[in-house]
């Protein structure tokens, strides 16, 4: 049995049915239905009687049983969208039944768990024998309780199973005992006992009995199987009486979904190296504590390493980790992001140890400790398709390389990743065999992709088959209507919105619509675009606009919390914090730290709803979004990329939280001139995205050094040798800048402008730069240095050298040769060698750094106060940050000032007030435009903290080639003041405050004051905060929940 074309057209139907609800729009408007719905009861009951027949019945074929589960997955569609059409609604008792089975048994346990969730108890009389309610105990035991007294000798026959059941189900899934119990007896006794259910159904039971009977022997069945108990030694080889207290724990994982079951079919929890692509939502976060446990527990490992490329993400995993291993010897520690060697590395390896680090900070680590590398056992890579993306994707691509040689090879590496369509080749580079977990095709919910479409007098949402988006499925009229809000003083026309011409403003529309049913994430290309979002928000919210307030649906105590925090980090007129107070929040790359991790974190707990983002929500945070609406697919001038894009989408209908998410293009023109000659382009790239075949393989960054100069359109190129230009820039880098001038000048006319190609030129020397360093790191591994085979091996290692062709292999290893023989004439001294090896530069910026030093070693001696030091640094500081808005100021004396104010610990308004007192203005091609507070939070947070804290990591470094007394004292000193500019904080105890999660400037000085700490060393702060517990609480009821000083993270802190 299976469902035909005319059953797919009734789905429609009835999904357009629930849309219409779900839209609000009015019942005399909804679309006539000319075929009734009811019609597919008979082939979707029949589908799931199918299935849960098969799974009665032993030893099924895997194919048969996987046909019908794809089959029942229509089944739980109509059943769901059926309940939301409201078409028969007392039927929805049992109907949410059926539905929240359909889900569980055709793979989806999270739909499964949220429809469940919404059934309603069922009353005696419409539910003979309680065989109904017993199932929705079964589907929901966190809602509902096993049926209590029988009303005949039948019924308690039942009633004997039911309890029976219950209590080993109770034993299995939600509470096990601590003294142990036998799990195969316990197997048996349930199958026997839903054996008996089924067989006295058979000869006592009506049809919905029989029915029932086999749905609940079903379910029983696949529970055990799913059950960590019967998983996780087959998975593993690792007794139950081992794994026993672990899977007793309350909070880890009782049951498996399909995600953990494809890792466990691929012998990942057995220690073998994987690629491991899986769709967001799929469990991943699950899986990665099964794959430290599961190590950890076969005593294949005590050091495990999680790399992360972003400090939000890693903060997310340190405290999902720490909360997961709670009163356990496995300890988890985030490394702070300071170039710093803040560490102890007997401490590292005294017990089972978690570090939670991004690529930069382990790479520092490698180069400065060594020897932790031998004591690695398990490596995990979160989000590690990111190691092509962005000026950081070579770093990222040489430390893999590095760590392929320097970790046992008995340790596991688990590249955990969004869809590359290379993913056999990289585990191939990486593990050496292309082992990939393939979860791409895993679908934790349902999602529905439609178009917004206003070609009359009110718009509407065309739906579209997500998976062919040219198949329209079924439509909802009359969604975007244009709504008059006059006008206010000086204004000379009415105000209206939204305008049909205004992609953002629709979107803002349909976000403000929709916020009555779950969260939403609006999704702009760029940081400017998400401001202008929040201004219109607010505007249209103050003007009256007859729509629903995120403020509404919000927890009104956590939203005057965030925006409290918005104002005293970013100033009472900045956008974001405008909207905040409107409960609309912003989430892009110039987001404050400490506001975005508190803003994740009220959107996972559903204390707000309303996100405007750009791609930030893609890179790996936990933000469950019922709604994405789609402003634009570019992010600049750029198309996102199809793999970015899938991980966005991803955010879209949360497993466990929704049972459908929802992405939206809000921009009419996509899909209503997808036909007309001149703008079908937007529909065909559209298209493009939604096909997760067309992901883009994971490539190699250093490749990119061959590719030509391109114009700023990339309509012309011009072919540019790399080994040709890396000899040039040996040979005189300062040459490099009359080079793009020169470019410029001959070819302007075919739109190579200056800026475009000293952008091309600056990458192309950071990835020799980046070359020359990893070279270095490697120079001293033997005592005679690197030899010319030895370098060829390193150049042979990369990434790059793998994908590339034959001719690029060769100019890959000339290139290495080339720059190996000017680092050995040179850097002749082994010692000083090592110095540059461990500094993250290249031999240009490290000599120049190293010159600066030895002509400054006096004045840095003399320096009693780390504050002195940003006066004497600035010079260096400037020549060596060149990239983005840093470089933009017409009056380059009023960054030093914003610098001072920044590691004085001043907000980032009172910053941007000393530019408007100032008159500074960001330097825009020709011409000259406002710095915004954007700008302020990019040049502080973004440029200070990772650049600037990067050269004065490197001055440490040559501060041990300054023979004379006080060096000690003047390093100390120096790494203070790397820690202020990383954090902009003003003292030690500011800094240890942050650093132990209180993640935020104004908090951690708020603490500081108000509770008059002074300590600087984390354990004393921590006893004193104890001490001060009442006093610290008070405090924090200002600020966000995220803060809130949790009992289990002191406690964890002190011990």
């Amino acid at each position: 049995m299976r469902p035909e074309r005319k059953s797919q057209l009734l789905l429609g139907v009835t999904r357009s049915k629930a849309k219409m609800f779900e839209y609000g729009v009015p019942d005399e408007h909804h679309i006539q239905i000319k075929q009734d719905p009811a019609k597919l009861f008979t082939i979707t009951i029949g589908m799931l009687g199918d299935l849960s027949a098969a799974i009665n019945r032993e030893e099924q074929p895997p194919e048969t049983l996987s046909e019908l589960k794809s089959n029942l997955v229509f089944s739980a569609r109509f059943f769901d969208s059926y309940i939301q059409s409201k078409l028969n609604e007392e039927l929805d008792p049992y109907l949410i039944l059926l539905g929240s089975a359909s889900y569980y048994l055709c793979d989806l346990p999270g739909s499964a768990a949220v429809l469940a969730s919404r059934a309603m108890a069922l009353q005696p009389e419409e539910d003979p024998y309680s065989m109904g309610r017993f199932l929705q105990y079964l589907l929901a035991p966190n809602v509902f309780t096993p049926p209590g007294d029988a009303e005949n000798k039948i019924s308690e026959y039942f009633f004997d199973r039911y309890s029976l059941i219950a209590k080993d189900y109770n034993c299995l899934l939600l509470n096990p005992p601590l003294d142990g119990f036998d799990f195969d007896t316990i197997k048996k006794r349930m199958s026997r006992w839903a054996k008996d259910i089924r067989n006295i159904s058979y000869s006592a039971g009506r049809a919905r009995q029989l029915l029932l009977a086999d749905i609940i022997s079903a379910v029983i069945i696949t529970k055990i199987k799913n059950s960590a108990w019967e998983c996780l030694p087959l998975y593993t080889g690792i007794g139950l009486k081992e794994w026993y207290s672990t899977i007793s724990k309350h909070g880890f994982i009782k049951e498996f979904w399909p995600a953990q079951h494809l890792l466990g079919h691929s012998d990942v929890l057995k220690g073998k190296s994987a690629i491991v692509q899986m769709p967001t939502s799929a469990g991943k976060t699950k899986a990665t504590e099964l794959i430290l446990r599961s190590a950890f527990l076969a005593n294949r490992v005590s050091l495990a390493v999680i790399v992360a490329p972003f400090r939000a993400l890693c903060h997310e995993i340190k405290n999902t980790l720490v909360e997961a291993f709670q009163n356990e010897p496995t300890k988890v520690d985030e490394l702070s992001d300071v170039m710093q060697t803040d560490f102890e590395l007997a401490e590292l390896l005294e017990n089972q140890q978690v570090l939670v680090v991004t690529p930069e900070k382990l790479l520092y680590v490698l180069r400065h400790a060594p020897d932790l590398a031998a004591h690695i056992g398990l490596l995990v890579f979160d989000e590690g398709h990111q190691f092509d993306s962005g000026t950081r994707g070579i770093t990222y691509e040489l430390l893999l390389t590095s760590l392929r040689s320097m970790i046992p090879e008995y340790a596991q590496k688990v590249l955990v990743s969004a869809v590359i369509s290379n993913a056999e080749a990289v585990s191939e580079w990486l593990n050496g065999e292309p082992n990939v977990v393939e979860g791409t095709g895993l679908t934790p919910t349902f999602r529905s992709v439609g178009f917004a479409s206003w070609l009359d007098q009110l718009g509407r949402i065309e739906y579209v088959d997500s998976h062919d988006a040219d198949q329209s499925e079924f439509f909802v009229p009359r969604v975007i209507e244009r709504f008059n809000l006059g006008r206010r003083k000086r204004e000379r026309t009415d105000r209206f919105f939204p305008d049909k011409t205004d992609g953002q403003a629709i979107a803002l529309y349909l976000g403000l619509k929709l916020i009555p049913n779950g969260s939403i994430a609006v999704f702009c290309g760029r940081k400017s675009t998400a401001a202008n979002i929040c201004e219109k928000a607010v505007d249209i919210i103050e003007r009256g606009a007859p729509l629903a307030l995120p403020l509404d649906f919000s927890d009104p105590l956590e939203v005057e919390r965030l925006a409290r925090l918005h104002v005293e980090n970013l100033g009472a007129d900045a956008p974001a914090s405008k909207s905040a107070a409107h409960g609309i929040f912003s989430h892009h790359g110039n987001t404050p730290h400490g506001i975005r991790l508190a803003v994740e974190h009220a959107m996972r707990d559903d204390l707000v709803r309303f996100v405007v983002c750009t791609s930030t929500l893609a890179q790996g945070v936990n933000l469950p979004i019922r709604y994405l609406i789609v402003t634009s697919v570019y992010q600049g001038m750029e198309r996102i990329k199809v793999r970015d894009f899938h991980n966005l989408i991803g955010r879209a209908g949360r497993a466990g939280m929704h049972t459908e998410g929802s992405i939206l293009f809000a921009d009419p023109v996509i899909y209503d001139k997808r036909k007309a000659r001149n703008e079908k382009w937007r529909w065909v790239q559209v298209k493009e995205l939604l096909e997760p075949s067309n992901s883009e393989p994971c490539i190699s960054n250093l490749l990119s050094i061959f590719d030509p100069i391109k114009s700023d359109d990339e309509k012309y190129t011009i072919t540019m040798e790399a080994l040709d230009f890396a000899r040039a820039y040996i040979d005189d880098p300062d040459e490099m800048t009359k080079l793009a001038a020169g470019i410029a000048a001959r070819h302007g006319d075919k739109n190579f402008s200056r800026d475009g190609v000293e952008r091309q030129i600056a990458w192309r020397i950071s990835l020799i730069c980046a070359i020359e360093s990893f070279l270095l790191s490697h120079w001293d591994e033997s005592e005679d240095g690197l030899s010319e085979t030895d370098v060829t091996r390193l150049a042979e290692g990369t990434l790059a050298f793998f994908l590339a062709d034959d001719q690029k292999s060769k100019h890959i290893r000339e290139l290495f040769q080339l720059l190996a023989g000017n680092i050995s004439a040179n850097i002749t001294d082994p010692a000083r060698r090592k110095i540059y090896g461990r500094t993250l530069y290249g031999i240009q910026d490290a000599q120049a750094i190293e010159g600066w030093v030895q002509t400054n070693a006096e004045s840095l001696l003399s320096i009693v106060d780390e504050t002195n030091v940003l006066d004497l640094a600035w010079p260096l500081l400037t020549r060596h940050i060149n990239s983005g808005v840093f470089t933009k100021f017409d009056k380059p004396e009023v960054l030093q000032e914003i610098a001072n104010g920044w590691i004085r610990g001043k907000p980032f308004s009172d910053l941007l007030e000393i530019i408007r007192k100032r008159k500074a203005k960001m330097i825009w091609g020709t011409g000259r435009r406002e710095f915004k507070i954007d700008h302020v939070v990019d040049a502080c947070e973004g440029t200070l903290a990772f650049d600037g804290a990067l050269v004065v990591g490197a001055v440490c470094e040559f501060i041990e080639t300054i023979d004379q007394a006080g060096t000690g004292d003047l390093i100390n000193r120096l790494q203070l003041f790397q820690k202020r500019l990383k954090y902009g904080l003003p003292t030690e105890t500011t800094i240890a405050l942050y650093e132990l999660g209180f993640s935020d400037r104004v908090i951690a000085q708020d603490l500081a004051a108000s509770l008059n700490l002074a300590s600087t060393q984390k354990k004393d702060l921590v006893k004193a905060l104890k001490k001060e517990r009442d006093g610290a609480r008070v405090i924090m009821e200002k600020y966000p929940v995220y803060f809130g000083y949790p009992d289990f993270l002191v406690d964890w802190l002190i011990s």
